[in-house]
This record gives C-alpha cells, sequence and structure tokens, in this order.
C-alpha cells in the first residue's frame, strides 16, 4: 500500500491551523484538533487523515509558538521542528503557511521596525522552509476580522517588509508556477470559509504535479 503525500500546515498558535484542517476533512466532525502539538516540552508530531482524503495532514507550530512558555522551551520545541523538517521533507508535496492577518503589524514592529537586528519569526519560517524547495502558499488568514482597507495595509507591509528578507510574495492569481523565485500567497477565511475552493483547488494541482 502507498503512503499517502503530506501536507504541512504550519504557523504560530491561534493562526487558525486546526480550523484549516477541519475545512479540508471530507469529514470534518470526526477531526478533533489541535493534534499536531502538546502543551508540554515534547511536540508530538501526528499525522491527520481520513479515508477519503488522498493525503495526510501535519500540523505543526511555528517558531514562535511558545510565546508564553520560556525561552529554553522555546527553543527545545523549535529544534525538534527543524529536526522533523530536515528528516522529512522530501515527503511534503506542498506546504501552508499560516499567518494571522491581526498579528502583523505587531510581529513586524516588533522584530524589524524597533530592531533592524533581529528577523520576523514568520519571515524566518519561510526562509527555513525554502531551503528544502517545498511549495509553499502563505495563507493569510482572518480576513473577516478587518476592513478591505486594513487587509490591503497589513497586507502590502508584510510584503514590502519580506522583500527585505529576499521573499517574494505575489497574490496567487499573479502567481506564474514558472518562477520559483515567487511565493503565492492567499487571503482567507476559515470562519467564512473565504477562498476556501482555491485553497482545494491548489492542494490538489500540486498533489497532481508530485505525482
Amino acid at each position: 500500500m502507498n503512503q499517502k503525500p503530506l501536507l504541512l500546515i504550519i504557523g504560530n498558535s491561534n493562526v487558525g491551523k486546526s480550523s484549516i484542517t477541519r475545512l479540508l476533512m471530507p469529514n470534518p466532525r470526526k477531526f478533533k484538533g489541535k493534534i499536531g502539538k502538546s502543551p508540554g516540552s515534547t511536540l508530538l508530531i501526528k499525522k491527520t487523515t481520513q479515508n477519503n482524503l488522498p493525503y495526510n495532514i501535519v500540523d505543526l507550530p511555528g517558531f514562535g509558538y511558545v510565546s508564553h512558555s520560556s525561552r529554553r522551551r522555546g527553543e527545545h520545541i523549535k529544534k525538534q521542528m527543524v529536526v522533523h523538517i530536515e528528516k522529512h521533507y522530501k515527503e511534503y508535496f506542498f506546504g501552508l503557511v499560516v499567518i494571522n492577518i491581526l498579528r502583523i503589524e505587531d510581529e513586524i514592529e516588533k522584530y524589524y521596525i524597533q530592531n533592524k537586528k533581529t528577523i520576523p519569526l514568520s519571515f524566518e519560517l519561510i526562509q527555513f522552509l525554502r531551503e528544502f524547495e517545498i511549495p509553499l502558499l502563505i495563507i493569510f488568514n482572518k480576513i473577516d476580522k478587518v476592513s478591505n482597507l486594513d487587509k490591503k495595509k497589513k497586507i502590502n507591509l508584510f510584503i514590502e517588509s519580506a522583500k527585505e528578507y529576499g521573499l517574494d510574495l505575489i497574490h496567487l492569481n499573479d502567481h506564474k508556477s514558472e518562477k520559483k523565485s515567487e511565493i503565492p500567497y492567499l487571503e482567507f477565511s476559515a470562519l467564512k470559509k473565504i477562498n476556501l475552493g482555491k485553497l482545494k483547488s491548489l492542494i490538489q494541482k500540486n498533489i497532481f504535479n508530485q505525482s
């Protein structure tokens, strides 16, 4: 029996990874959520699967996962996540980097504007995953929580700041698949299911490209 390919869903706590995972499930009621991480110091990496789903999902914490915990514990979990990707990256056909649009300004203000010697954790995570050539989609989740004006402002801040770290983000509609330097992004709402159809279609396309 062939092993199913893996879909990576990664991001910091409270960005909506479990909600997105549930939306991708053929039987969402059977998905309990939050199985990809543990509140303890050990990162429990488990696959979410259902019979009618052509891939398995792995939910991993981002680099800022333990914002309310000790730095030592945070570094421990980060190291485990890094080791996992280094060991299993070839098994992932696609990766979703989930960003909470409500946190963008605070993160960039703290790690980029106020301190030029640090890097926003989201950018560090994207850079890391790109080293392994995992095809990525950046998901700006929770767009239902902001006005259209604020949405554009926050996303533009993220895009322009990302350029300083060599990351070229472009809207999914404008993305050319042959340009590997570009990283597509999608405006999304797990709560309102905004652009869920586009997300599912893109996942299916990447499975097809792998086969």
